[in-house]
């Protein structure tokens, strides 16, 4: 009796507690985070028609703001016309025109990224889909605040924007009279251009006309800086790096250039001074740095645009980069080794501007790239950069070793090509148990360092 009294009282709680269990409030659905797909157009004037397409947006038009950021980080804000949970429309606030760059008086086009508030935030647009706003107009066929053909705000002189192309010139080309950089990817309008002309034709055959699509260097594509056109490997955006800030190697530029006529640097040419400027004599550390292949000359891609006694690949991309080496003798081919280890050396990728050929001294101590010594094994860079085909039978043997001690170099490992006062006493438990070479060079000789080491490694 009494287990059935038990069994009767449970049954009726846990009734009770079920018909309870609705009037409880449940927690609410977290709101979805609004997120921005696209923008067009890309390239509009304040009072234009702007549409913002994605997901999550707010339905009820008063929901949701639109907020336009500039680079500064002031910003104005926006209700849009019409509203759907995936797309918004809005025209561009009046706001927006005080926070253009430029002057009040002349104000300039501006990058503007975009954020929507509808229950939460998005995240700020990236740069592909930040749009360009301009001072009048909505972004028209004509260009911001004109017809056709028009450049209203842009005809202070045949060359408003100082981009080496005319006003009516760029019209034809469908770039922008008012801005040196209509893609806005950091590379002049008319260094594209010349560097188009200078890929659509063999070295030393006339030019073909214009080539105004892809894959050409491409003043209205804004992914293209990072593109390399001529294969000499450097990339457009660094061949225009050099050509801006150097007159000739080792001369900086006092002002802007003046003609695109023979450019320094071109991306549309292996070869942009022809015939090739001379190599230093053989033997020489300035030969063994710079002449990768030996043959005498120097091609844009070996040539010293800042004069510190590197080439320009060597220093964006190949041997003066600290991740060469390791991805180089990485086993397939050459014998494996590994990077030193803990330390991270000065390469051009810890460059805020990435422009490792165009600064002569990245440490800024005072001492020129090639002449200083990163690793501080007593060795130059410039010494260490190229290291001999030879470098194992040289350094190690056979038929004896220490033939050539000094022929193991890399310029960002203080063991090598001999162990300096810098290298390492002691290495984390089994790091070089899968490299397939020495991880240290030679005993050091006695007097080093500043004496006995030879002008080059190739000794």
């Amino acid at each position: 009796m009494r287990r059935f009294l038990l069994t009767l009282l449970l049954a009726l709680a846990a009734t009770a507690l079920g018909s309870a269990l609705p009037a409880l409030a449940a927690p609410k659905k977290a709101a979805p985070t609004p997120v921005i797909t696209k923008v067009a157009p890309m390239r509009i004037g304040v009072g234009g028609k702007l549409t913002i397409s994605g997901r999550n947006f707010k339905a009820k038009r008063s929901a949701n703001t639109i907020i336009f950021r500039a680079p500064g980080g002031r910003s104005a804000f926006a209700k849009p016309r019409r509203a759907s949970s995936t797309r918004l429309v809005v025209m561009v606030p009046g706001a927006v025109r005080r926070l253009l760059s430029g002057s009040a008086g002349s104000p300039r086009p501006t990058r503007f990224k975009l954020r929507v508030l509808a229950g939460k935030f998005s995240k700020y647009t990236a740069r592909r889909l930040s749009p360009v706003v301009t001072a009048g107009g909505a972004g028209g066929p004509g260009g911001p605040g004109g017809g056709p053909g028009s450049t209203p705000s842009c005809d202070s002189s045949p060359d408003h924007d100082g981009d080496l192309l005319s006003n009516s010139f760029e019209l034809q080309i469908k770039t922008d009279p008012c801005l040196r950089d209509t893609d806005l990817d950091g590379v002049e309008d008319g260094y594209e251009f010349q560097s188009a002309l200078d890929l659509n034709h063999y070295p030393s055959v006339l030019p073909l006309p214009y080539p105004g699509r892809r894959p050409y260097p491409n003043p209205l594509d804004p992914g293209d800086g990072n593109t390399d056109y001529d294969d000499d490997g450097l990339w457009l955006s660094e061949e225009y790096g050099l050509w801006i800030r150097y007159a000739a190697d080792g001369v900086p530029r006092v002002g802007r250039p003046q003609t695109l006529s023979g450019l320094l640097y071109s991306d549309g040419l292996q070869k942009s001074i022809d015939p090739a400027p001379s190599a230093a004599p053989l033997g020489s550390l300035a030969r063994w740095a710079l002449d990768i292949d030996n043959d005498g000359v120097l091609w844009d891609d070996e040539r010293d645009a800042d004069a510190d006694g590197l080439g320009n690949w060597d220093e964006q991309h190949g041997r003066f980069t600290e991740q060469w080496w390791p991805s180089t003798f990485d086993g397939n081919g050459l014998p494996k080794e590994s990077k030193y280890p803990d330390l991270d050396f000065l390469d051009n990728e810890d460059l805020p501007g990435l422009d490792a050929a165009a600064d002569p001294d990245m440490d800024g101590d005072g001492v020129r790239d090639g002449a200083d010594d990163h690793d501080h094994d007593g060795l130059s860079n410039s010494f260490e950069v190229h290291r001999p085909g030879d470098y194992l039978t040289d350094a190690f043997g056979p038929p004896a070793p220490g033939l050539n001690i000094w022929a193991y170099v890399n310029p960002f490992n203080p063991c090598k090509p001999v162990r300096s006062e810098r290298c390492h006493r002691s290495v984390p438990f089994g790091y070089y148990d899968s490299d397939q070479a020495p991880p240290v060079g030679n005993p050091a000789p006695a007097g080093f360092p500043g004496s006995g080491v030879p002008p080059t490694p190739d000794n």
